[in-house]
C-alpha cells in the first residue's frame, strides 16, 4: 500500500553462522566446515572456558578462546554436543584430524583479537535483532542518516537519544577515538564522560543554541566533536555528534542544521513506537513478577520454557529514615537509562530476557534452556559481564534470585531479589556489585533482625553486651575487643593481629569482658546473642541510625 513504511531487509530473518561468514566477510571469517547448524538461529555469543560449567545453549555461538591443537577443539567439539550448541568460532589454522560431525565451525583471521570478533559478532546480532523486533524502518533510517551526515562531511557519526543512550551510528568509526567506539560497544555515552560534559556545560550549550557547536578535543588521542540537539518544538528529544578536525564552515554547519529536522522525526517516531512497545512489554514483565500472569500471557515474553532467575538493580545509595526507603538519589533517568542499555546488551547476548523499570529498581527477567547447568550463576554471570562492559553502570548494585521452575515461584524470587538488593546498597555493605540472594543471606537477616528490634521497641543490645557497654560505652576498647574476637570466630591469634596487640593483650581483655559483664565464652546462644546484637549495632551506626538505650539508664 502506497505510504506504508518499508520493511527493513532483515526484518524476517535471524542471522545465522552461514549469514554472519557473508555479512562480515574472508577478511576476517570464513566457512572452515559448513555443517548442519549453519543455517541456525544465533542468538548469544559465548566464550568457552575449559572445565568451566557449560552454559551456552541450542543458539549460541561459541569463541573457542586458546583452541589450538586438535586435541582442544575435540573437547570443544564434545562440550558443544553435550550443550546442544552447534556452531564454533576458532582461529585459523584449524586443527587437523577432529571429527566434527554436524558441527559449524568458523574460522577467524589467526591476527584478530579475540574481543574484536566478539564485539563485530555481537554487532551483527544487535543489528538483527534490532530490526527483527521493530520493522517500521524507524531505526534503518536513523543509520540512513548518520551514514549521509559522514559522507556529505566526511566525519564519523553517532545519534543519541536524550539520555545519551547510543541509537544509531555511521561508517567510518575505526577513524574515531577510543572514547566514541567504547560508547558503540557499550550502546551509550560511558558515565566518567558523561560528567565531564555536563561539568563543561556541554549539554547546557547544546539545550541554548540552534546551530552546531564545536567542541575541541581536551585529552590527548581524543577528537574535537560538533553536535547540535535535535528537538520537536522546545523539547530535546536527542544529539548528533560528529568527530571532526577543525570547525565547520558557516555553509558546512548551515547544512549539518538541515539534518537535524529530519533525525527529530524519526526519533519523535521511534519513541513513540518504542514506548507503546516497550510499554506493553513492561507491564507484562511486571504482571508475571508479581505473579498476576497467565502461563499463555507470559509465554509473549518469549522467555522460553526453561527456569527463570531474577534480577534487580539500583545504584548504591544512602539509606533515608524509612527503614528500606529510596533515597532522592535514585533518579529515575538513571534507571531509565540503565534500563535502555541493559536492554541493548540483552538483545545481543541473552535475548531470552525481558525488563521493567520498577519502583526504585530495574527488574530483569531471565529465561534459560532447560538443562541449564547453573542457571543462577549463568544469570549472575550475565549481570557481571553488562557491569564490565558498560562503565556508566559502576555505581548499580544487581541481586540475582533463581531459578524458579515455573511461573508460580517467580513473586518469591521478586521478594528474594528485593530484600537482597537492599542489603547490597546498604551503606555497610562493602561486597562486590553482583551477588545472589545466597552470597546476600547474611546482610538479608541482619536488615531484618534491625527491622524487628525498631517494630518491637526494643533496645539493641541486652544482656552481658549491654552490661559491657554500661562499663566501656558503645564504642569502648573492651567492646571493639569483643566484636573482633567473635568476628575471628574465637580465634586469639586472629583478633589479635586485627587489633594489632599481643595474645596475651587479648586474652587479659577477655578476662575483663568476663568479668565486667559476666559473659560465658563457653555457652554458644550468649555467644551467638552478643554477636548479632554488635553486628546489627555496626550495621545501623553505618547508616546512621542510633541504638536505643532502656529507660532510666
Amino acid at each position: 500500500m502506497a505510504g506504508s513504511p518499508k520493511e527493513h531487509p532483515l526484518a524476517a530473518q535471524r542471522l545465522t553462522a552461514r549469514q554472519l561468514v557473508a555479512d562480515i566477510g574472508p577478511a576476517l571469517l570464513r566457512m572452515a566446515h559448513d555443517g548442519a547448524h549453519s543455517d541456525r538461529p544465533l542468538s548469544e555469543v559465548v566464550l568457552y572456558a575449559p572445565g568451566a560449567p557449560e552454559v551456552a545453549g541450542p543458539e549460541a555461538i561459541v569463541l573457542g578462546v586458546g583452541v589450538r591443537t586438535a586435541a582442544e577443539l575435540a573437547a570443544l567439539s564434545e562440550s558443544l554436543h553435550d550443550s546442544g550448541a552447534g556452531v564454533m568460532v576458532v582461529k585459523a589454522p584449524l586443527a587437523q584430524g577432529v571429527h566434527l560431525g554436524r558441527l559449524t565451525v568458523v574460522e577467524v583471521n589467526a591476527e584478530a583479537a579475540w574481543m574484536h570478533v566478539a564485539s563485530t559478532i555481537r554487532e551483527q546480532l544487535l543489528d538483527y535483532a534490532r530490526a527483527s523486533v521493530r520493522s517500521d524502518g524507524f531505526n534503518s533510517e536513523l543509520f540512513s542518516i548518520a551514514n549521509a551526515i559522514y559522507a556529505e562531511f566526511n566525519a564519523p557519526v553517532t545519534i543519541e537519544d536524550r539520555f545519551s543512550a547510543l541509537v544509531a551510528w555511521s561508517a567510518g568509526q575505526e577513524r574515531s577515538d577510543a572514547e566514541r567506539i567504547d560508547t558503540i560497544l557499550g550502546r551509550a555515552v560511558q558515565q566518567e564522560t558523561l560528567v565531564e560534559q555536563r561539568q563543561r556545560g556541554e549539554f547546557e550549550l547544546l539545550h541554548a543554541s540552534d546551530v552546531p557547536l564545536f567542541m575541541p578535543a581536551l585529552i590527548p588521542d581524543h577528537l574535537a566533536r560538533v553536535a547540535i540537539a535535535v528537538r520537536a518544538g522546545t523539547e530535546v528529544l536527542g544529539y548528533i555528534w560528529a568527530a571532526v578536525s577543525e570547525p565547520l564552515s558557516p555553509e558546512q554547519s548551515q547544512r549539518f542544521s538541515e539534518f537535524a529536522p529530519s533525525v527529530a522525526l524519526r526519533l519523535a517516531n521511534l519513541r513513540t513506537e518504542t514506548s507503546y512497545a516497550r510499554k506493553q512489554r513492561g507491564e507484562l514483565t511486571a504482571a508475571v513478577l508479581s505473579g498476576s500472569a497467565s502461563q499463555v500471557e507470559a509465554s509473549r515474553l518469549h522467555l522460553g520454557t526453561g527456569p527463570l532467575c531474577v534480577m534487580a538493580a539500583a545504584p548504591r545509595v544512602q539509606f533515608d529514615d524509612e527503614a528500606g526507603g529510596v533515597s532522592d538519589a535514585v533518579l529515575v533517568s538513571d534507571l531509565q537509562r540503565f534500563s535502555d542499555t541493559l536492554e541493548y546488551f540483552l538483545t545481543a547476548v541473552h535475548p531470552r530476557s525481558a525488563a521493567v523499570v520498577g519502583t526504585g529498581a530495574v527488574y530483569v527477567l531471565v529465561g534459560w534452556a532447560a538443562g541449564t547447568d547453573d542457571p543462577l550463576a549463568a544469570t549472575a554471570q550475565l549481570a557481571r559481564d553488562f557491569l564490565s562492559r558498560t562503565p556508566l553502570t559502576q555505581h548499580f548494585m544487581v541481586s540475582v534470585s533463581g531459578p524458579a521452575a515455573g511461573l508460580g515461584e517467580v513473586k518469591q524470587l521478586r521478594a528474594q531479589a528485593d530484600a537482597s538488593l537492599r542489603a547490597l546498597r546498604h551503606p555497610a555493605d562493602r561486597g562486590p556489585a553482583v551477588r545472589t540472594v545466597d552470597e546476600a543471606a547474611l546482610s538479608v537477616m541482619l536488615l531484618h533482625l534491625s527491622d524487628a528490634i525498631d517494630a518491637l521497641g526494643l533496645p539493641v543490645s541486652t544482656g552481658a553486651l549491654e552490661s559491657l557497654q554500661q562499663h566501656d560505652g558503645p564504642n569502648g576498647l573492651l567492646t571493639a575487643t569483643l566484636a573482633a574476637y567473635l568476628d575471628a570466630a574465637g580465634a586469639v591469634d586472629v583478633a589479635a593481629r586485627v587489633l594489632h596487640v599481643h595474645p596475651n593483650t587479648m586474652r587479659y581483655r577477655l578476662r575483663r569482658i568476663r568479668e565486667i559483664s559476666g559473659l560465658d565464652f563457653a555457652h554458644a546462644d550468649s555467644l551467638l546473642l552478643a554477636h548479632l546484637q554488635l553486628r546489627v549495632s555496626a550495621l545501623r551506626a553505618e547508616a546512621g541510625i542510633p541504638g536505643q538505650p532502656r529507660e532510666g539508664r
